[in-house]
């Protein structure tokens, strides 16, 4: 082979080591820069109270997702660029139901979709609780009985045993554990709020959100029966807080305080104050009458949703003269 033969295969040969180099440079610098995908189960929950149980269920199991969160008014909620995607790649969608997730462009992808749990209508299909209305509308603040939702957490469990078979007896397990744990918080609750005198059993809040609870846990078994248990709550607010109030709405709620002694008015955490502040200064020159020391909270959660219970518990109890029993 002559020298010039030599030179060039050198060159030839080179230039090709040089290239396979380049690619297996590029190749690693483009494995470092690539994130890995996540090939698990996607779990969509519709708000954080839903989402805080099926992640206790599920754990990492599957890939949860909560559409509606921090202080966004679930009442109201219009999807924005990228909830389409996140309900497509959704294997199972959880939603609140009764009316909760209103809005046009959510009834468009939730209605008819048969990866849709509606977790209200499968609750009032078993008559596991008796549903509340205003105006004709239903009532869909069910998280806040602790019994209501412990029977959602069934549902919920039955559903993620029935579609991932795989994982049936660890989400069992998890969601017995749960049960217990929500048995032992609604007992707590029941017993703490059962310190507060009769006579200051009056919830005064923003909107009506907390009619499932004060039935529940403010009223007694006469007054559940009767129906009178509805006089220990009013709000100058509707089940949606989205419409203006009215001079009218603001006198109905200062009558009722006036009536009925109330001493504090609960403010809710994502809700304007000025309504309430005006309840409170119109309230008769006598009447001892202020805003609670804390907000509580609806439609959206403080932590989680379990934490969000023992506070709004703690603060109803506290606020209006009761003992928190350990």
């Amino acid at each position: 082979m002559s020298f010039f033969s030599v030179r060039t295969c050198k060159h030839i040969i080179g230039g090709l080591l040089c290239l396979v180099g380049c690619f297996i440079v590029n190749g690693c610098s483009s494995d470092k820069g690539r994130q890995p995908i996540d090939t698990r189960i996607h779990v969509l929950s519709m708000n954080r109270m839903i989402y805080d149980c099926v992640s206790r269920i599920t754990g990492d199991r599957v890939k949860n997702i909560v559409l509606i969160d921090g202080s966004i008014d679930p009442h109201s909620y219009e999807m924005v660029k990228g909830d389409e995607d996140q309900i497509v790649m959704s294997q199972l969608i959880f939603c609140n139901g009764l009316g909760l997730e209103h809005s046009a462009s959510l009834r468009k992808h939730l209605e008819g979709n048969p990866k849709v749990v509606d977790l209200g209508s499968r609750l009032l299909d078993k008559k596991i609780f008796d549903l509340l209305k205003e105006d004709g509308f239903p009532d869909p603040h069910i998280w806040t009985d602790m019994r209501v939702w412990s029977a959602a957490v069934r549902e919920i469990a039955t559903v993620l045993v029935q579609q991932f078979p795989q994982y049936a007896e660890e989400f069992q397990k998890n969601a017995d554990r749960l049960l217990l744990e929500m048995e032992e918080l609604d007992r707590w609750a029941e017993r703490s709020l059962a310190t507060i005198p009769a006579k200051n059993r009056f919830l005064v809040t923003g909107h009506n959100a907390f009619s499932y609870f004060t039935r529940r846990y403010l009223s007694s078994d006469d007054e559940r029966k009767s129906g009178d248990w509805r006089l220990r709550c009013i709000s100058p607010e509707g089940l949606a807080p989205e419409a203006q109030i009215s001079i009218r709405d603001i006198m109905r709620v200062v009558e009722y305080i006036c009536a009925n002694d109330v001493g504090v008015v609960f403010f809710e955490d994502t809700l304007n104050q000025d309504a309430l502040r005006k309840i409170v200064s119109c309230s008769k020159s006598g009447q001892k009458i202020r805003l609670a020391k804390a907000p509580l909270y609806s439609d959206n959660v403080k932590d989680n949703y379990f934490h969000t219970f023992q506070h709004n518990v703690r603060t109803i109890t506290e606020e209006l003269g009761g003992t928190i029993l350990e």
